[in-house]
């Protein structure tokens, strides 16, 4: 395992999914990318001409505190930890950062924040990751 992405949300989920990252890359010695997709709706709103713009920073703002956060949750091994977000879909940004970047491993809670209803209307994030990408990934409960 060379390069492990971590998707991030701030769920108890995404936090097991950062322990148990840390567990792998600390045997493997491997590089560790912690993601965070902002919502979607956030750059509709850009395309349509709604003025977002304080929407969109306090997204922004507030994905970058959620990246630190998980970040040092790595302690002593953060140096080995980059942290990266994209806008977009959740489940297509995860697999298309994680082909393109040549991760070898997806490490990702079973549910995130909002699980119940987003998988009632759209499918858990999980599972589409699962079922679009040939890169092996780790479902942590």
């Amino acid at each position: 395992m060379k390069k492990i992405l971590i998707p991030v949300d701030g769920s108890e989920y995404s936090s097991r999914a950062i322990e148990k990252g840390k567990e792998i890359a600390a045997a493997f010695n491997s590089e560790v990318v912690i993601f965070h997709v902002i919502p979607f709706h956030i750059t509709t709103a850009r395309r349509i001409h709604i003025d977002a713009h304080d929407t969109e920073d306090e997204y922004r703002a507030a994905s970058e505190a959620l990246l630190k956060k998980a970040k040092g949750q790595f302690g002593s091994q953060a140096g080995k930890v980059k942290i990266a977000s994209v806008e977009g879909d959740a489940a297509k940004a995860i697999v298309d950062y994680a082909e393109e970047n040549g991760c070898d491993l997806i490490i990702m809670g079973s549910h995130g924040l909002g699980a119940v209803i987003n998988r009632f209307l759209t499918g858990s994030v999980t599972t589409k990751v699962l079922h679009n990408t040939k890169i092996t990934v780790m479902v942590v409960q």
